[in-house]
């Protein structure tokens, strides 16, 4: 009977631990993410993801004033204020991917998640100007000035 008792106490602690972990970290997953890729001119090359708790992370690789690891915040309004633009555009019910045969242009990535769900778009050319207008968001967000280098 102890034996039951002790390992009945210990799949609870265990069971709160991991539901702990889950609540914490409902905060910490990303929201958007955005990548732009080289092109046959001087197009800016990076990675940014901007996370639930406002977080944003910044990676540039080329031709962009931000070469390397940097981070910012925004506030909990901004976010919740993109989210609701990206919602409203149904960002879900865009296509995965839009492209054609030409060369030598840059392919934009770029993700929406809600928490239970996630659609990542490739955006080579040809997506609707909606999408362009949701890229330019997060776009201006990435051009914006007040990072920390980080490293």
């Amino acid at each position: 009977m102890n034996k039951l008792i002790i390992l009945l106490s210990i799949l609870f602690a265990f069971a709160s631990c991991n539901s702990t972990k889950k609540i914490s970290n409902q905060s910490d997953y990303v929201v958007f993410s955005l990548r732009k890729t080289e092109c046959k001119g001087k197009c800016p090359v990076y990675f940014m993801q901007i996370y639930r708790n406002g977080k944003i992370t910044f990676e540039g690789t080329k031709n962009t004033d931000k070469i390397g690891k940097y981070q910012k915040e925004i506030s909990s309004n901004e976010l919740d204020s993109l989210i609701l633009e990206f919602e409203k555009a149904n960002f879900f019910d865009f296509e995965d991917e839009y492209t054609a045969s030409i060369t030598d242009f840059p392919t934009t990535y770029i993700s929406f998640s809600t928490g239970d769900k996630t659609k990542n778009i490739r955006d080579y050319h040809g997506s609707p100007s909606e999408l362009k207008e949701l890229e330019k968001k997060l776009e201006t967000i990435a051009e914006s000035d007040n990072w920390t280098k980080i490293e």
